[in-house]
């Protein structure tokens, strides 16, 4: 049995990813209490663009608060938090939503109501989902709630819904598609068509 703390830095894009990960986990037999969790909106480009960035770090707290202390920098600000379920299943649903909220913002010419209710929608769903799977989960609030605004305003999957809603992105090109980032995006066109 694994005994540290476990903490992938990337990004999931894709399910056989996100399955692959998840089992790695499981097979390694790692305690709850030695899993992290660090997320938070355009990390990556906004540290090389030394861009002021927000994290949160989840799990423990035995580990966590050590490594929020280590990470923190004047750009780089790394909220800590205990509840590592709530936040990978919101994490992964907003991901989920922001394709559906580019949709909409391109739908509706960037419609400020309609894409406002959107996002009340897309929250309220988020709770009830995370209610149902996790007892005592967290409210959404703060820095997760910051972290799917920005996420469904300007993520890199509210520019793929986008994309997708105006038809510039199709079946037709493959599944790896190049934008702001590389993202295997085949069962999400697939599904909408």
């Amino acid at each position: 049995m694994i005994d540290t703390p476990l903490c992938p830095l990337k990004v999931v894009t894709n399910l056989q990813e996100a399955v692959r990960d998840a089992d790695i986990v499981i097979d390694a037999g790692v305690p709850i209490e030695n899993i992290l969790y660090l997320g938070g909106p355009n990390i990556a480009s906004e540290i090389y663009n030394r861009e002021y960035a927000n994290a949160r770090i989840c799990g423990a707290e035995k580990w966590r608060k050590a490594l929020a202390r280590f990470l923190r920098q004047p750009h780089f600000i790394v909220w800590d938090n205990g509840d590592l379920v709530t936040h990978e299943v919101m994490g992964g649903l907003k991901n989920v939503y922001a394709i559906g909220a580019g949709m909409v913002a391109a739908l509706t010419n960037e419609s400020a109501p309609s894409k406002s209710v959107y996002f009340a929608h897309c929250t309220s769903e988020m709770i009830f989902i995370t209610h149902l799977l996790v007892e005592g989960s967290e409210k959404l609030a703060g820095p997760l709630l910051a972290d799917t605004y920005v996420t469904l305003l300007k993520g890199r999957n509210a520019w793929y819904g986008q994309k997708l809603a105006k038809g510039e992105i199709n079946l037709d090109m493959g599944d790896s598609i190049k934008g702001k980032g590389m993202i295997r995006v085949y069962s999400r066109i697939h599904s909408i068509q």
